[in-house]
């Protein structure tokens, strides 16, 4: 098995490859991936796309951690073209939320991680300012107030 194929297989992302990775210092590991579904879906006429424009740059998402390391992904999203309402978009993918230098799943964590400790504490052991924490915190619970479920 390759490293790479290792890697994806840790990562645990659908339909998602490693394609290579760096330790960045001796408490970071950056992992470089990339989609691999053929196409995507039109966000304004929902019809599905193949065509590729081009890759948007590439971005840095802190994901759960690797080996006692801080685990960040570099993607570069792509964008497609739309044979039907002729526009371009950037793919959407089901592992990050649009917008947030972070993927679900960590959220998710340190949401988890307020329920049983102090957002100081968080933000110091993961190396995050307290209003990150605190944001996270705050739109995983209105999420989670939206949906029914309540915080035990």
């Amino acid at each position: 098995m390759t490293d790479s194929q290792m890697l994806t297989d840790l990562l645990g992302l659908p339909n998602v490859t490693a394609v290579s990775y760096q330790l960045a210092t001796a408490e970071r590991i950056e992992v470089h991936i990339e989609s691999n579904l053929d196409a995507a879906v039109c966000p304004v006429c929902q019809q599905v796309s193949t065509q590729i424009h081009d890759r948007a740059e590439p971005q840095m998402l802190r994901d759960l951690p690797i080996w006692d390391r801080q685990c960040w992904l570099r993607y570069a999203p792509r964008r497609f073209t739309c044979a039907t309402c002729q526009g371009t978009f950037v793919e959407r993918v089901a592992w990050r939320e649009p917008g947030f230098a972070h993927m679900l799943r960590y959220a998710q964590h340190i949401y988890e991680r307020t329920r049983h400790q102090d957002i100081a504490q968080i933000a110091q052991a993961e190396g995050l300012s307290q209003d990150t924490v605190r944001s996270i915190f705050e739109r995983w619970a209105k999420k989670r107030s939206r949906s029914g479920a309540t915080r035990l």
